[in-house]
């Protein structure tokens, strides 16, 4: 009898380690805590877009240790693709204004994220301004940062 409670036991530790790992790896989409979006970068897609902007959206990890972030969905004569720009402070600390409708050009790796393509922006320039995010290695520009301290 007292085989069989210690072989239930570390049967049942097994299963909260693999079902702790499976979650882990679940939901990586631009909403999700764990989203790799750094490590997906591929200098090798980079390629130039412009079109208006269709929407902006904040999404939240639903975590407060983790800011929210801003998508951005572009329009293009071809379609309308996701560009992901990274934490909203950082965005806020561009000082330019992205709004829907403005035409703005975009250079960026494209990436596929759940099946549909995402572009992980190098830069975006609007009435010729230059918004800087991730640089050419795919690091993101804000990287050791955090809300309020912009470099100089």
């Amino acid at each position: 009898m007292k085989r069989f409670a210690i072989l239930v036991s570390v049967l049942l530790l097994i299963g909260v380690f693999a079902a702790g790992s499976l979650a882990q790896t679940q939901g990586k989409c631009p909403t999700s805590a764990g989203w790799p979006a750094g490590r997906m970068y591929n200098p090798q897609t980079v390629e130039k877009l412009d079109g208006k902007i269709q929407s902006l959206e904040m999404v939240t990890a639903g975590r407060t240790d983790i800011p929210a972030r801003v998508l951005l969905k572009l329009k293009t004569a071809k379609e309308t693709v996701t560009v992901y720009l990274g934490p909203k402070w950082y965005l806020e600390e561009q000082q330019v204004e992205l709004s829907p409708g403005d035409y703005i050009q975009v250079r960026g790796s494209r990436i596929t994220m759940d099946e549909q393509p995402l572009i992980l922006p190098n830069e975006i320039i609007k009435n010729s301004k230059v918004l800087k995010f991730w640089d050419d290695q795919g690091r993101p520009m804000w990287r050791g940062q955090g809300p309020g301290s912009k470099q100089k």
